[in-house]
């Protein structure tokens, strides 16, 4: 049986998963960024909930989604202080 894990810790999979060190440090406006990727993202996914509810495209159109938002959230760790010595 597989163990359940926090929000928290799968979070921090996510993150090792995209190749991004959990110490990077943001800007607040890079913070702000990633704030408002999730909370378009989300918006975008209720959208799809209510238009393809029942249809077999649901479950694509949100995997997209999330792969957009994780890839542009990526591009803005990437492009943190941390990570342009």
């Amino acid at each position: 049986m597989s163990e359940l894990k926090s929000s928290y810790e799968i979070a921090l999979a996510r993150i090792k998963g995209m190749g991004i060190d959990e110490s990077t440090s943001l800007t607040e406006e890079q913070k702000q960024r990633i704030a408002e990727i999730k909370r378009e993202c989300e918006a975008k996914s209720a959208e799809k909930k209510i238009l393809l509810n029942g249809t077999e495209e649901l479950a694509e159109e949100l995997r997209r989604l999330e792969i957009r938002r994780d890839e542009k959230i990526q591009a803005i760790y990437q492009d943190s202080p941390a990570n342009r010595k």
